[in-house]
């Protein structure tokens, strides 16, 4: 009895730190850096969140007079979805790529 405790903790153990060291990867291969945000990824990525990062991209080192800048309206309604049709066309594509196009 006390055999079959002991195997079934090993057995445990080396469960969880295989998912612990299996997690750390997918994280570590993670870009927190919007800059190196592939159109694949834009594509993937949760539609409520695509705005946001179109808003981000529109007005990445834009200096209009004033400090002035693209309404996220705008963005929402014109940039956003051109920005996914062109990533759909370009998946493997950066999105910083495609900044002049989309402005």
């Amino acid at each position: 009895m006390k055999k079959t405790v002991h195997v079934m903790l090993f057995t445990a153990t080396v469960l969880a730190l295989t998912c612990a060291a299996q997690a750390k990867t997918v994280n570590a291969n993670a870009s927190n850096d919007p800059n190196a945000m592939t159109c694949q990824e834009y594509i993937d990525m949760n539609p409520k969140a695509m705005t946001p990062v179109a808003f981000w991209v529109v007005n990445k080192d834009t200096h209009y007079k004033d400090g002035d800048y693209v309404d996220l309206e705008d963005v929402e309604t014109v940039s956003a979805p051109l920005l996914l049709n062109i990533c759909h066309a370009k998946p493997e594509s950066k999105l910083t790529q495609w900044i002049d196009k989309i402005k």
